[in-house]
Formats: structure tokens, sequence, C-alpha cells
């Protein structure tokens, strides 16, 4: 029998807001759906944690196919975090270099 998804409740995610998306967090992977990686982070201040997406685009350089192909859960990962949205409990993070024009 399948079990049903449960929705989780959003993470509190206030200790993530103002970080500069040049600094860089070590995270690890909790989850590879197909469109990306869910990654706990700890935040520098008060040690809160909180679960961000990674999207696949924003996993390396160049053309993923398969998430799975590139991370897997449990893996140890440096992060940025990109955005937050704290009233929807969603966070954005990224594994690539910070655009430089």
């Amino acid at each position: 029998m399948k079990e049903e998804y449960q929705p989780r409740e959003p993470d509190d995610l206030s200790a993530f807001e103002g970080i500069p998306s040049d600094q860089w967090l070590t995270g690890k992977v909790v989850s590879t759906p197909k469109f990306g990686a869910f990654v706990e982070v700890t935040a520098p201040k008060g040690g809160a944690t909180a679960q961000g997406l990674v999207h696949i685009t924003q996993i390396q350089d160049g053309f993923v196919e398969s998430v799975a192909d590139v991370l897997q859960i449990g893996q140890e990962v440096q992060v940025r975090v990109t955005s937050v949205d704290v009233g929807a409990g969603k966070m954005s993070l990224s594994m690539k270099e910070e655009y430089q024009p």
C-alpha cells in the first residue's frame, strides 16, 4: 500500500534572512526529487536548521540529466542561500558560484 503524502510544517526560516548570497554554508542532501535536491542547512548565527531546495539548474554548470547521478542522499554539499520566503516557508539554494557580470 502506498503511503499518502503528508505535508510537513514549514521550517522557520527567519534565521536565514539576510545571509549574503556569496556566503557558503555546509548542508546535507536529504532527498533528490527529479526537479532538484532538498538540502538541510544550519544558519551561521543561532544554529537553526532548515531545508531548502537546490533546483536542478543550480546543482552545477552545464546540463544535469538526473539529480541522482550527481547527488546522493546523505552527501555533504556547499550551498549559498539565494532567496528566502519566510511566509511560505521556502528557501532557494544554489551550489553554483554567484554570477559576476
